[in-house]
């Protein structure tokens, strides 16, 4: 038995005995008559022959055209001497035009300025720390808009960091006001699916995708070498992350690889958009003075393997590096252009804007 079907019969184990875990069920039921149309979609029924019409129409023309392509396409076979199977598999990666990508989770209310934000295409900002007004003129400048969510941490600086206290599993390195939380809690599941999507929505509804910060959560969790606990947090996740699917809300998560490669390996790519991945050709050596260097070739071979073996299950690849170095700017741009990887580099680990 495989790892996935191992994962299966393990989640059928769970509902059969009725055990309490994280449950996708509970979270995506739980949802189910709460949800409301993030767009109008038109009411009303439509006369039956129209559809009929439109189907009829549309088989004929479908039928024509492949009738005039089919000689080309056994042709091209014939030619490349590619199967069918292996010519899927390549159209399945995506051939994304790199556009220019920054994140800038270290803007609030108070330093937001709409002309910062000018050269960029995808931009990730916090909406929960700006305004409604904010929001709207970044779609009015046609920016696509992605929302950071913090799904395996909780900041003391949030309104809730009280109110999950039960449910912290530590501190977080290098984020000393920052604390991990035990995803695999109901309670935790239904908050992050639920209450803090709606603020998101509530604040801006035509927000383009949310940003999905540690769930390298489950790889914390996993160190705790408790199988039923690993597949409760992976199933917690999964769930979180349908909800989000059901509200059409494209996801980049952050890091996770040990999640993201599961993902790959259970056939679940689906439920996300693709990764962003920070440091893999820099590393931060001073979280506080903004001190940069170069990634160790292990840790960057490490990197890039995981990020190829996104691209070639489909995911969009997005990089985060942290530098002043000229040079390594150049580096990384060029193997990004090379690549089709998205990427944003700053000179600040907060994320706050550029100096320049």
């Amino acid at each position: 038995m495989n790892r996935a079907e191992e994962g299966r019969a393990h989640r059928d184990r769970k509902e059969k005995s009725g055990t309490q875990g994280s449950g996708k069920e509970k979270v995506r039921n739980k949802r189910q008559g709460s949800r409301r149309p993030r767009k109008s979609r038109g009411t009303g029924h439509k006369p039956v022959f129209l559809p009929v019409l439109i189907g009829v129409l549309l088989a004929a023309v479908l039928f024509f055209l492949l009738r005039g392509c089919s000689p080309d396409i056994e042709r091209d076979k014939r030619e490349t001497g590619k199967t069918a199977e292996n010519a899927e598999k390549t159209e399945e990666i995506p051939d994304t035009p790199v556009e220019k990508y920054g994140v800038f989770l270290g803007i609030d209310s108070s330093s937001f300025s709409i002309t910062k934000f000018e050269d960029y295409d995808i931009i990730v900002v916090d909406a929960q720390e700006l305004s409604a007004q904010q929001l709207a003129q970044l779609h009015l400048a046609g920016h696509t808009v992605y929302s950071y969510l913090n799904i395996g941490s909780v900041e003391k600086s949030r309104d809730y960091f009280e109110r999950f206290q039960e449910y912290f599993m530590g501190s977080y390195d290098n984020w000393p006001d920052e604390v991990w939380v035990d995803v695999t809690q109901e309670e935790w599941q239904k908050f992050v699916s639920e209450e803090l999507l709606d603020r998101i929505l509530d604040k801006d509804p035509e927000i383009d995708g949310l940003f999905l910060d540690n769930l390298d959560v489950y790889s914390r969790i996993s160190d705790m070498e408790n199988e039923d606990m690993t597949q409760d947090a992976y199933d917690a996740l999964t769930a979180i992350l349908e909800t989000y699917q059901e509200e059409e809300l494209p996801v980049l998560i952050n890091g996770a690889d040990l999640f993201v490669d599961r993902l790959i390996r259970e056939g679940e790519t689906g439920l996300i958009r693709g990764v962003n991945q920070e440091t893999v050709f820099s590393r931060i050596m001073n979280y506080d003075l903004d001190l940069f260097g170069r990634q160790n070739d292990k840790e960057k071979e490490t990197y890039l393997s995981y990020l190829k073996r996104c691209r070639e299950a489909g995911l969009a690849v997005f990089l985060l590096e942290y530098t002043t170095d000229e040079s390594l700017k150049k580096e990384i741009e060029q193997f990004c252009m090379k690549n089709s990887y998205q990427f944003y580099i700053s000179e600040h680990v907060d994320l706050g804007f550029s100096d320049k």
